[in-house]
């Protein structure tokens, strides 16, 4: 459920300021009978502001279950008014839930009961040690991005299960074979890459860390075009921000080299595939690749 924007909050702020001039001994002077007259249209006034917002909820979050457990809620709050300690914990737990049902949207099940007592020791220490505040901090950090690869795994692992997916893969082994039957001259690395270097080019080769000044054309097996330098204007970039095969065929070359790499979905981009580009789950990608210089 979408937490409630409290659109009372201007009659709130406006009511407590009015309310809090003059102090203790103005509000002893307010005879009781406008002091319950203000208690009673206060309350009507928010609770109807907040039923407003209630049915901006989606409809199945909208039950009586629901509004008896937002009453239940402003009841503990009223019952803790006096402690402002309380006041602070309920504030802190709805901020520790809202995260917690982030985390859960995510896939991690949370244990509350765990979240709670690891809270508590750290918590209720007499001191607190700012290096193991870091060390924890960035331990979070590296378990999450763990969760975001695990996460990515899977859509992965369940993208490369898709029909497309698979019949794409199927069809570049076969485009493959028959380039391979045709011309002798086409290699294929252990990868999986398959190439055919026209001309390698001077010494030294592309390394990992060099600036590649490179004319391209990028085509799919069909022979259309998806991708390419503009003509007379080359790209600069290094192997390292490419895909896995381009990178691959690049270091292959030096300046003034040639080639043609016939780059597998798993080494170009997987069963996720590039659709705004037109490029398929497993499509299989050819560049045509002129390394004009190498920095």
């Amino acid at each position: 459920m979408k937490k409630i924007i409290y659109g009372a909050c201007a009659a709130l702020v406006i009511m407590a300021s009015a309310c809090s001039k003059g102090g203790d001994a103005e509000k002893s002077a307010v005879p009781a009978q406008l002091s319950d007259s203000v208690s009673m249209i206060y309350g009507r006034t928010v609770g109807g502001y907040v039923l407003g917002d209630y049915q901006r909820f989606a409809q199945q979050n909208k039950s009586a279950a629901t509004k008896n457990d937002i009453v239940k809620g402003i009841q503990l709050a009223f019952g803790n008014a006096d402690s402002e300690g309380m006041m602070i914990g309920l504030q802190v737990g709805g901020n520790l839930l809202n995260e917690i049902k982030r985390f859960e949207e995510q896939g991690i099940d949370i244990n509350r009961e765990e979240v709670l007592k690891n809270f508590r020791e750290v918590f209720m220490g007499d001191s607190l040690d700012m290096d193991a505040l870091r060390e924890t901090s960035g331990l979070l950090n590296t378990l999450l991005a763990q969760v975001e690869r695990v996460k990515s795994e899977q859509e992965a692992a369940k993208a490369a299960e898709a029909p497309e997916a698979k019949a794409n893969g199927s069809s570049a082994d076969a485009f493959v074979k028959k380039i391979k039957a045709s011309d002798p001259e086409v290699k294929t690395s252990a990868s999986g890459l398959s190439y055919k270097i026209e001309n390698k080019g001077e010494e030294p080769l592309v390394g990992d860390n060099s600036q590649v000044v490179v004319n391209y054309v990028g085509k799919l097996t069909d022979g259309t075009v998806f991708d390419q330098s503009p003509e007379g204007q080359p790209a600069t970039f290094s192997p390292a921000g490419v895909i896995p095969g381009f990178a691959e065929g690049l270091k292959m070359l030096g300046k003034g080299g040639k080639a043609t790499l016939y780059i597998p979905g798993d080494l170009a981009y997987g069963a996720q595939g590039v659709p705004q580009a037109g490029i398929g789950p497993n499509a299989m990608l050819i560049f045509e690749v002129e390394v004009v210089d190498v920095k």
